[in-house]
């Protein structure tokens, strides 16, 4: 599709919308939207809205609703197709063999595993009725109790929420089209990543998905604050697709992914002008003729590369692989095992600063379906990679999270997602570590007692009421206003006071939980929940307390007394409990 044609269709979308039901226009608009899938059939965000269109013309058009809930099934918000799927299901329900698994999808989508389970069982149901049935619209057995799986795992992974929340990471760096892929040096302050936005683009036309072509753009941190990104310039970029893949911890070196060879792994070194050169083969064995090699990464001591390849020899997919260096080449690759491969994809990989620890993207262990981000340990004494561990969420959901970037210090990480609260498709997030207790509590201890005189005099606090009545009680609640994480100022005078107090006995810590109501979907709880958390701890940052020292998670849905259920439970520990 051109460009002039992908304006003509939102020219189209910009018509009076029907006032009530209007069967006709839903069928101009149904034809319309018929013409941009057929002919480019890549571009089904606009056919989709088109689709959306004629519903709104007619909500009794049966294939409007069908063509809508799909389309949203295959792009971004894939839970909004219930609403489409539901309406298909109530007025023609034998309109699709399958409508029952592709409402348990949109269900599953918006982390409604109950709910999801529900639909897919009955779908089971029918396969078992229809046993001979052929059609088109049907959905294998083996397909449908994967789903399930996904589901059951998901119901578990998620009544454990992670320790970890999400955060956009700006305007600066995001925009309205798929933003991903970033990768960043050692010290952060600078972030290169892949986007197919149309600001900058080598290519003034776009591809046909209707999207701009893939170029590499960098930015760079001026404080906490993230600059204006830019296009990296066109020694790296051309005016097809260019993607990058890692970036050294020195920030000198750019690894990207080449259409050459099938997809090979290049880099590009940057010069002492900030000038980067023209891309070449990483060198030594690690491309091969005829596959695809992808998301490569390098070890803290540049001592050993992981990267992920479709080659022949595998567990199935893509596998990940390693390779050492031996005077100064890369030598023979070899998988990595089953222990993190399985026979579907796994992708992404990243060797943390222990050099015994490592992050990846898999569809094959447990998850929530589409790509996890997952990590797993080597075990010196077994000599084996330890079971993989899934992030959970908010770091996961049911959509693909590839390509984890986590910080050295292991407190923050970056990758892309599609989150309700982006900027447009795919945006890039970073990722907060906000704490267990237990895992720092040690080393502050030890730290206390080579210190003499840590704490100062209760007195000077006026903490004494503090003490009797926040230590001896399970939890500090704090209430929040309806689809609010922001704290109230009846609340803020005695989480300041809690603040001094921690400031002056720095062997304890306040663990976070956090809650909503059951008002809205199980996704926008968990996400409102963790935020009401969030906000907590950062009041406590902001008023000097240690972020070691805090622990925050999100619980999501909690039932009962719907003002009640809107609260934050404050709990200050006594971290030396944790030393014995």
């Amino acid at each position: 599709m051109t460009r002039k044609t992908s304006l003509l269709v939102y020219l189209v979308l910009l018509v009076g919308k029907a006032l009530g039901q209007d069967p006709e226009l839903s069928k101009i608009y149904m034809d319309q939207a018929d013409q941009v899938y057929a002919e480019a059939k890549d571009a089904i965000e606009i056919a989709k809205e088109i689709y959306v269109q004629a519903v709104e013309a007619d909500t009794n058009n049966v294939r409007a609703n069908y063509m809508a809930g799909r389309l949203y099934l295959e792009t971004v918000n894939r839970d909004y197709s219930t609403k489409y799927f539901e309406r298909v299901d109530r007025l023609d329900p034998k309109y699709k063999f399958n409508i029952d698994y592709l409402i348990g999808r949109g269900y599953q989508y918006g982390l409604e595993f109950d709910v999801a389970l529900k639909y897919f069982e009955a779908y089971k149901k029918r396969l078992l009725a229809n046993r001979s049935y052929r059609g088109r619209d049907v959905t294998s057995t083996t397909d449908v109790n994967e789903r399930i799986q996904e589901c059951k795992n998901g119901m578990e992974i998620i009544n454990s929420p992670s320790l970890y929340t999400i955060e956009n990471v700006g305007e600066n760096i995001n925009s309205a089209w798929p933003d991903y892929a970033p990768v960043l040096n050692e010290d952060e302050s600078v972030m290169i990543f892949t986007s197919r936005r149309q600001e900058d683009n080598t290519n003034e036309n776009v591809d046909k998905d209707n999207f701009y072509f893939e170029d590499i753009y960098i930015s760079k941190r001026k404080g906490i604050t993230w600059q204006k990104a830019q296009n990296i310039g066109t020694n790296i970029n051309t005016e097809y697709h260019d993607s990058n893949l890692y970036l050294s911890r020195d920030g000198k070196t750019l690894y990207i992914y080449s259409d050459v060879g099938n997809g090979d792994i290049f880099y590009s070194e940057e010069n002492e002008n900030g000038e980067w050169s023209k891309p070449k083969p990483i060198p030594g064995r690690i491309n091969s003729a005829g596959f695809s090699e992808q998301s490569v990464n390098i070890s803290a001591d540049g001592e050993f590369l992981l990267f992920a390849s479709n080659r022949p020899g595998g567990y199935g997919g893509f596998d990940i692989y390693g390779c050492y260096k031996e005077d100064g080449e890369w030598k023979r690759p070899f998988n990595m095992g089953p222990e993190i491969n399985t026979k579907y994809d796994e992708d992404g990989p990243y060797m943390a600063d222990d050099g015994i620890t490592i992050y990846f993207s898999s569809k094959g262990h447990k998850g929530f379906g589409g790509f996890d981000v997952l990590k797993t340990t080597y075990d010196v004494k077994t000599e084996k990679w330890l079971k993989p561990e899934n992030l959970g969420y908010p770091v996961n959901t049911v959509d693909d999270e590839v390509y984890f970037n986590p910080t050295s210090d292991g407190k923050r990480g970056y990758l892309a997602s599609v989150r309700e609260e982006g900027q447009g498709f795919t945006d890039i997030y970073m990722v907060k570590y906000t704490g267990n207790l237990g895992e720092t509590a040690k080393s502050r201890i030890v730290e206390l007692k080579k210190k003499e005189n840590n704490f100062i005099d209760d007195e000077d606090l006026r903490v004494k009421e503090l003490i009797d009545s926040v230590l001896n009680i399970s939890a500090y609640q704090v209430y929040y206003e309806i689809n609010s994480s922001e704290i109230l100022p009846e609340f803020e005078k005695k989480l300041l006071d809690m603040a001094k107090f921690l400031k002056g006995h720095q062997n304890l810590g306040v663990q976070i939980s956090a809650f909503s109501s059951s008002d809205g979907n199980p996704k926008y709880n968990f996400e409102l929940s963790n935020k009401r958390a969030q906000a907590v701890m950062e009041f406590f940052k902001k008023n000097g307390v240690e972020e070691d020292r805090l622990a925050a998670r999100g619980f999501g849905i909690l039932t009962g007394m719907e003002n009640k259920t809107r609260r934050a439970e404050v709990k200050i520990m006594d971290l030396s409990k944790f030393d014995e």
